[in-house]
């Protein structure tokens, strides 16, 4: 804990000097500061306790996020895993990676699918990225030991050829997991998948000294 208090003042005292409307006094950064406090308290990891750092030197910024908005960002630092904030970090980033940088940065991939799959339903479900959906169509001929429903016979002014064969139509929606973006990284130009939040998240949580 010490240590991490001693080095959130240091950087506090190296941002004031960069920034002149910085402000200790403000509601907003007291808060924060004494909610970081509490957080370092139960964790262990330095890249989580470096992104606590710079959200507490980026609540001492006046700038234009909301109160609430800040407390849900602080809230969502405290229950991430640092897989969340990587993974989140790569999303956001997208554009500046190659396939093999991309891929270097999930070395645990192979035995973890399924937990990488979660945490991007997980950033998904609170609108921090974009994942695409994408509709496909299955074509399904009806079975032929299912006899059909006798049909009334319309008298026409032509004749019918054939018979007209019907087919059902499945629509099926996939929603992109970790292996179709390491593969889109693999073979299209990538954008940012953060949303307007995710982006403001990423702003809060970045060292704003550098």
């Amino acid at each position: 804990m010490h240590d991490f208090s001693d080095k959130l003042v240091e950087y506090l005292l190296i941002l004031q000097q960069k920034i002149e409307a910085v402000s200790f006094d403000n509601p907003t950064f007291k808060t924060t500061f004494k909610k970081a406090i509490r957080i370092d308290d139960c964790e262990h990891q330095q890249e989580k306790l470096e992104v606590l750092r710079n959200a507490v030197l980026n609540s001492a910024i006046p700038n234009s996020l909301k109160d609430d908005i800040q407390a849900i960002f602080l809230k969502w630092i405290d229950e991430f895993t640092v897989s969340h904030i990587r993974l989140l970090r790569m999303l956001h980033y997208i554009d500046n990676y190659n396939y093999e940088e991309f891929l270097a940065n999930l070395q645990d991939l192979e035995e973890n699918h399924s937990f990488y799959n979660q945490i991007l339903k997980q950033l998904n479900d609170k609108e921090l990225i974009e994942l695409i959906e994408v509709y496909k169509n299955f074509k399904e001929e009806k079975s032929p030991f299912i006899s059909p429903v006798p049909q009334p016979i319309v008298a026409t002014s032509f004749s019918l050829a054939n018979q007209i064969e019907e087919i059902d139509v499945r629509t099926v929606k996939y929603t992109e997991d970790i292996d179709s973006i390491i593969s889109n990284v693999k073979y299209k130009s990538q954008k940012s998948r953060t949303t307007d939040l995710g982006k403001q998240f990423i702003q809060f949580i970045e060292n704003p000294i550098v």
